[in-house]
């Protein structure tokens, strides 16, 4: 049961929508002409950590999962006031690690207890699968800002969110903080399954599942464009 749960817990893990997927998005990777008086940032850091939570009367069986990367990339257009600034971020699906051992360890907690190197394979390589994150049809995850709203420092960006051929709008929200020649937003919330039309994924009637929310927290680091 241990191992099937490493298998198939990728599914709240990548957010994997059920409606059928169709062609990815023919979306920029970076921003279009900045407006006039905009300053373009380029990303230059990242981190990204997702925590996944067990769930129900036997899940003692398997592990809370932690999802990490630092390769997220793009620019940053920042406007005045502030809150008509837009981003376009990507990341490669190919970046993702799956319980790190490190990272787990930082994370302490649940998390602190390694994952055994196979399982950590059979679950990254379900994850990126056609059932799943579907690499194979686009090898980015790309977050566009919409609009974003809030200030001076608080913010909440309407981004779309474009995986495996579908597109998500989710409210965001994030701080900004900007010294000199650095930027840096940070992000820190919790997303249910149902923020994304999911359905948690359970084995065993239900006694074995993934907790419907699941926390997020990203980081990104930019820098002047010159």
């Amino acid at each position: 049961m241990r191992h099937l749960l490493f298998i198939l817990l990728p599914l709240a893990i990548a957010a994997c929508a059920a409606p059928p997927r169709g062609q990815a998005p023919a979306q920029p990777t970076e921003l279009e002409a900045p407006a006039t008086g905009a300053e373009v940032w380029q990303v230059t850091g990242s981190s990204l950590e997702i925590r996944v939570y067990r769930d129900g009367p036997m899940q003692k069986l398997g592990h809370d999962h932690l999802i990490t990367s630092d390769h997220i990339a793009g620019e940053v257009e920042l406007r005045e006031p502030l809150a008509t600034s837009r981003f376009a971020l990507r990341l490669p699906l190919d970046s993702l690690m799956v319980d790190d051992a490190a990272a787990r360890s930082r994370a302490g907690g649940a998390f602190d207890a390694p994952v055994p190197e196979k399982d950590r394979e059979a679950t990254r390589r379900n994850m990126l699968g056609e059932r799943l994150l579907d690499a194979a049809r686009q090898e980015e995850i790309l977050l566009t800002a919409d609009s974003i709203t809030g200030g001076p420092r608080s913010y909440v960006a309407q981004v779309r969110v474009s995986l495996a051929g579908q597109e998500h709008v989710l409210a965001v929200p994030f701080e900004l903080t900007i010294e000199g020649e650095r930027l840096i937003a940070r992000v820190d919330l919790r997303l249910t399954h149902a923020d994304l039309g999911l359905v948690p994924f359970s084995v065993a009637l239900g006694a074995l599942r993934v907790r419907d929310d699941f926390a997020v927290g990203i980081t990104v680091e930019a820098r002047r464009r010159t």
